[in-house]
């Protein structure tokens, strides 16, 4: 993460408020990482290359302002309840 990465989680945060922004932080390392992963196995990049992750966090942020809610419950219900 840049710079710009925690500036503009900083700014996702005081649109989406407390935990609509843990949830986009963790879809956008989810999805980051995911995305990291298949790049290192199919060896497209290496261990010490960069991949942008203002892209994930604006993901992130689109589905947590659409569907945040259904989400938070589906987390909720399958691993706490």
């Amino acid at each position: 993460m840049g710079g710009g990465d925690i500036k503009l989680a900083a700014g996702m945060g005081a649109f989406l408020g407390f935990p609509f922004i843990l949830e986009t932080l963790f879809l956008a390392f989810f999805f980051g990482g995911l995305t990291g992963i298949i790049l290192l196995v199919t060896k497209k990049k290496e261990r010490k290359d960069l991949v942008p992750f203002g892209p994930f966090l604006i993901g992130a942020a689109f589905l947590t302002v659409f569907w945040g809610d259904e989400i938070l419950k589906w987390y909720l219900k399958t691993f706490f309840f």
